[in-house]
């Protein structure tokens, strides 16, 4: 019996395949449990349009997450902190504190998990950031860390 998965199931496949079961799984285990429906002529058709459907907002979003990474590479973020003797920070520079820094100064909205540290920044001058965004996106953005007065 042909179903449409509704979930990934690990032992049968991915959410949105169409896959072979047995007659006696489907009934008494995957459409019970809402795992699966009946693959019909309707059902078939219905996910067609929502793979085009999500196809389409995939390329949307991979474009406007383009642009952004152009903008942003475009972009010096000047961020001022505390600052000791040699230049360094009293507090590291963390992914949190430059996406606030981010919507602060250019409007920018975008995830911390996006911003690439490999470890806290703790000295001033010139930093480039990775950004990596989905669908394997990169960017990368200019920080300049300065002495507050």
């Amino acid at each position: 019996m042909k179903v449409i998965l509704l979930q990934d199931i690990k032992s049968l496949g991915r959410k949105g395949e169409t896959k072979e079961a047995s007659y006696g799984y489907a009934r008494n285990f995957l459409f019970p449990k809402g795992f699966a429906k009946p693959a019909t002529g309707e059902a078939l058709r219905e996910l067609e349009k929502t793979k085009e459907a999500a196809a389409k907002r995939i390329e949307e979003e991979t474009g406007r997450l383009r642009s952004l990474a152009a903008h942003l590479s475009k972009t010096t973020l000047v961020i001022k902190t505390k600052t000791g003797e040699k230049g360094r920070a009293f507090g590291a520079l963390t992914a949190a504190k430059i996406r606030d820094a981010l919507m602060h100064q250019e409007k920018i909205n975008i995830e911390k998990k996006w911003i690439d540290l490999e470890e806290s920044i703790k000295q001033t001058g010139e930093h480039l950031i990775k950004i990596k965004f989905p669908h394997g996106i990169e960017g990368t953005l200019r920080v300049v860390i300065e002495p507050e007065e």
